[in-house]
């Protein structure tokens, strides 16, 4: 059986006049189906869909939907292949004699009809069914008499030889117990289809022909149902998997099907078991081979149980199908079976509910169907609680229906219903769709807060999906007993299952239908525009609640009659539509008289619509009262001067006055001239439309402030322009927001001007602290050279210079000059470095200027062993001052190796490389490492030193840092105590000056 290409397709149509159909929706399956879109809102299109129904189409559906008929009909899918369809729906009336139509289609082959093809009487075409098990598709009559004549015996070969003529009216075959009839369809079109015989009773299937409904812990296992009389199987369990069939070609098998193969040695006893005259047992058991798809044989173990439906006086075989290849397996297969086979002795229950339920669903439809279904299984199966629940499509979440409770309905809300099914039920198992859980082999239950107050012992689930295996709902009950029979359940919700499933399919259809006309009826009356249609004749057809209030009317017999005023002339609103039908225009303004002294001004809007094969037109005609906005507009251009003139005269701004929607009433100013750009074609466009990002978030929350009543003031930066918005609420008569006024100010001058006088203010705090410091550097470290100098001098024994003291006076007092010169060294080079006003600026390659200073330290580095790692990829070169960056890698280099650490080899690693608007030089050691919460406020200090077993001043890196600050550079130390040090130079890449870009390049100086 060909895997079905569709699930439900829906239609909604109009019907105007007599004849006249228009189509308005269709669902995406039409899409899917058929590539030509646009044809799917044409009435042809469905009469080709629909070749054996006299056309128009629409008409005869039309009749039997009025009539609340169901119509089973073919649906061709084009010229050689077909679906039985069922048509079914409801007709709405509408104003004008107009109806709305909306029909469900869904694919549905008539009850006793096994196979069929749809022959062409003129033509002779063939259309197959895509349906049909035996997947035939024959090319000619006489390729289709072939098959029958392979497949069937026949006692009369002259009417095969009349079918292979195409004389086809009347016919009838005899095909063993079936027969192949043909019937009349119309439009020349006959349909030939092998029925199953009338006589059948109406037996229930104790393995019904939905396999997605069988728990999957069945499978390996294979079960039919045949019908002895009719001669008919129905097959289910796991074709595919045992046999390797497709699964539903195979579910239409005949008796001599399977016959052809079973395995010669073996066919006589399995022919003898089917056609058998009586069975003297209620049960028998065989095993034969039984040829599969692939080629093999296997051996299976057939267990039969054989029923008797007396008043129909027929005979039903159940059987079960078992691989019993290896005998393990199918002792254990026999033991997982076995509840199965004695559960059949519950048909009797079966049927006396599945025919209670046929009652119920012929008195009642949609959510009363479900209560009633809901307490009726409640009342037969004795739960304490059951629960019918819809999947709902958007979210996938249950929604329960109906819920009963010791058989009596549960008034809505459902809510904490709602949060079991979603947030506490227990899932069935992947790839089935049946739960049972009983508290005593799953104690997991008590994990339910819900369940464990509601006492439940046991619980049942049967997921509800639709052919395309997609959820649409469960079925639940929940027992405060323990479960006596659950193979009894199983096989009664397994059959009630799809059908259940199909009728909340329908009731999901049906609340589509209701919504699809409130939304037709909220488009047509939700606006407040008057809305109306004419047809050719100039009949209305269609008209919305505010036509006749706009125009002071009563009736709408009266509406074309309306008398208008344009320029001072009179016409009426017929003649109007008259014109427009004939010109190219399609708005124009008229008045309406309302009293002597006063008129309503109406936009009046019009569209043609064609139809029909004739190309018919309707007009539809929109009408807009705009006598308040007129009167807004007149008063809107006398705001407008006060506007523009103080627009006119802002200087470096805008004035803008914006609608409730943010949308431009008025805008002009400076600021566009300067820009060189029109203000007017900004006039009805968003104001927001002019910002993104933080900006327009800054815009949106301001604005909606205004309209708030609030008077808000903002900046926003845009083309690194900086601008101040100051925003008021405007209101209209009756005091109500209905403006914002936003006054727009150009303050990037402004703002540059107090950014550098911050960072000058900065500049200057920084240098005065820089002079508290250097002052406190100079009266500390030249008092104490100096106060030594003096008392060596008081010591001095000037009456007789070659005291023996005098000399070691004079040593002292040389230590203490040169202390002193020292220190004045030091403070000249400080000096030096805040003096330093135009440097020389050079491009410097970082790998040379590396490998100088290490010809510089070439004894240290040599000495100490040190490791240097360098990387330069992300950045080779930049522009600065040569002395200044030598200067870094000498001082980070010396530390390097005065604190490396005794215990490891020495190493460091030079890196370089961009961040925004920096370069970046890291250099990181493996030494000693500093406390930087104990001296990190001091490591960059003038005479500061944090270790003493080593010589230094402490002035290398406040020097450092003072040459980096003077170019508008920083620098970061990272550092821990035993494992290192990390310092990140951030630097400025400086302008070249002139006839300076060549790549620096200097040699160390010998040495």
């Amino acid at each position: 059986m060909a895997e079905k290409i569709f699930n439900n397709l829906l239609v909604t149509f109009k019907r105007s006049g007599e004849r006249h159909f228009e189509v308005l929706f269709v669902s995406r399956g039409f899409f899917q189906l058929f590539k030509e879109s646009p044809e799917v809102y044409r009435p042809e299109f469905f009469d080709a869909l629909f070749p054996t129904i006299q056309k128009p189409v629409f008409e005869t559906l039309f009749d039997h939907l009025g009539r609340a008929e169901v119509l089973e009909i073919p649906l061709f899918l084009g010229a050689d292949a077909f679906v039985w369809v069922k048509i079914e729906g409801v007709t709405i009336v509408q104003e004008a004699n107009s109806y709305l139509a909306n029909a469900s289609i869904v694919p549905s082959r008539p009850v006793q009809i096994q196979s069929s093809w749809i022959v062409h009487a003129k033509s002779k075409q063939i259309s197959v069914d895509k349906a049909n098990p035996s997947g035939l598709s024959p090319d000619s009559l006489e390729g289709f008499c072939e098959y029958l004549q392979e497949k069937y015996r026949f006692s009369d070969q002259k009417k095969l030889k009349q079918l292979c003529k195409g004389e086809l009216e009347g016919l009838v075959l005899d095909l063993d117990v079936l027969k192949l009839h043909s019937i009349s369809l119309g439009n020349s079109y006959q349909l030939l289809a092998i029925k199953k015989p009338t006589s059948r009773s109406d037996f229930p299937n104790l393995i019904e022909d939905k396999p997605k409904y069988l728990s999957h812990s069945f499978l390996g296992i294979l079960y039919f149902e045949y019908l002895r009389e009719d001669k008919e199987m129905i097959w289910s369990g796991a074709i595919t998997e045992l046999l390797g069939f497709d699964e539903e070609r195979f579910k239409r098998f005949t008796v001599w099907d399977w016959l052809e193969l079973v395995h010669p040695d073996d066919y006589n006893q399995v022919h003898e078991l089917f056609f058998v005259t009586d069975y003297e047992l209620d049960s028998y058991t065989l095993t034969y081979r039984v040829k599969t798809n692939h080629g093999n044989y296997l051996h299976l173990k057939n267990d039969l149980k054989v029923f008797y439906d007396i008043p129909s006086n027929k005979t039903v075989l159940v059987g079960i199908l078992r691989d019993v290849s290896e005998i393990s397996q199918a002792k254990r297969n026999l033991l997982e079976q076995k509840d199965i086979i004695q559960s059949l002795s519950g048909k009797e229950f079966i049927q006396q509910i599945l025919r209670k339920v046929s009652e119920i669903s012929s008195l009642f439809t949609g959510k009363v169907l479900f209560d009633e279904i809901a307490l009726l299984l409640a009342k037969k199966l004795g739960c304490t609680y059951c629960v019918i629940a819809n999947t709902d499509p958007i979210s996938q979440l249950l929604e329960p229906i109906s819920v009963t409770h010791c058989h009596r309905l549960l008034a809505e809300p459902f809510r904490k219903w709602h949060i079991f099914l979603n947030d506490e039920l227990p899932a069935t198992p992947d790839q089935k769709n049946f739960l049972c859980l009983s508290l005593a082999e799953n104690p997991s239950l008590h994990d339910s807060a819900f369940l464990k107050k509601k006492g439940i012992s046991t619980l049942i689930r049967l997921d509800l999906r639709d052919n395309e295996n997609t959820d649409i709902g469960s079925l639940c009950f929940l027992h405060r007993d323990r479960l006596q029979n659950p193979a009894l359940y199983q096989e009664l919700l397994r059959i009630l299952g799809d059908w259940i499933g199909k009728e909340l399919y329908r009731f999901r259809f049906e609340t589509i239908l209701q919504e699809t006309n409130f939304m037709h009826d909220a488009i047509l009356n939700g606006t407040a525009y008057a809305i109306f249609a004419v047809n050719h004749h100039f009949e209305i057809t269609l008209i919305n609640n505010k036509t006749l209030p706009i125009f002071n009317l009563q009736k709408k017999e009266q509406l074309l009659d309306t008398v208008l005023l344009q320029q001072g002339k009179r016409h009426r609103l017929r003649e109007i539509i008259t014109r427009f039908s004939r010109s190219k225009r399609n708005t124009a303004y008229f008045l309406l008289p309302v009293s002597k002294d006063d008129c309503k001004e109406l936009k009046i809007s019009f569209t043609r619509i064609r139809y029909g094969k004739n190309k018919r037109v309707s007009y539809v005609v929109f009408v807009d009262d705009i006598s308040d906005r007129t009167l807004s507009e007149k008063r809107l251009i006398a705001s407008e001067q006060l506007y523009r003139s103080i627009a006119e005269n802002f200087p470096g701004g805008t004035v803008d006055v914006l609608d409730e929607s943010f949308r431009y009433i008025f805008t002009d100013g400076e600021e566009y001239r300067l820009a060189g750009k029109d203000p007017k074609t900004l006039i009805g466009t968003s104001h927001l439309e002019q910002y993104s990002g933080k900006n327009l978030e800054i815009t949106r929350t301001n604005l909606n402030k205004i309209l708030n009543g609030q008077r808000v003031s903002y900046e926003i930066e845009a083309d690194q322009q900086r601008f101040l918005k100051n925003g008021v609420p405007l209101t209209n008569d009756s005091g109500s927001i209905n403006r914002i006024l936003v006054v727009k100010q150009n303050i990037t001058k402004a703002k540059k001007l107090e950014s550098e006088r911050e960072k000058l203010i900065k500049d200057l705090k920084s240098h005065n602290e820089e002079l508290l410091r250097f002052a406190y550097i100079v009266s500390h470290n030249l008092r104490a050279p100096i106060v030594n100098i003096s008392l060596l001098i008081d010591l001095f024994n000037e009456e007789d210079p070659t005291d023996p003291e005098n000399k070691e006076i004079m040593e002292n007092l040389k230590i203490s000059t040169n202390l002193l010169d020292a220190t004045l060294q030091d403070l000249i080079e400080v000096v030096s470095i805040k003096k330093q006003k135009i440097p020389k600026v050079e491009l410097i390659d970082f790998k040379l200027l590396l490998n100088n200073v290490e010809k510089s330290l070439f004894n240290q580095l040599r000495e100490s062993g040190i490791l240097i790692h360098r990387d330069f990829s992300e950045l080779e070169e930049m522009n600065y001052v040569y002395a200044h960056l030598e200067n870094f890698l000498m001082n980070f280099m010396t530390n390097a190796v005065k604190y490396r650490h005794p215990d490891r080899t020495p190493e460091v690693w030079i890196r370089t490389y961009k961040e925004k608007d920096y370069c970046i030089m890291r250099f990181e050691d493996n030494g000693i490492g500093l406390d930087l919460n104990r001296y990190g406020d001091r490591i960059f200090g003038l005479y500061q030193r944090f270790h003493n077993h080593v010589e230094g001043k402490g002035l290398g890196l406040y020097l450092v840092r003072e040459q980096i600050r003077a170019h508008d550079g920083k620098i970061e130390i990272e550092s821990e105590v035993g494992k290192g040090t990390v310092f990140k130079v951030f630097l400025r890449n400086l302008l070249l000056n002139k006839a300076q870009g060549q790549l620096s390049a200097r040699k160390p100086s010998p040495g």
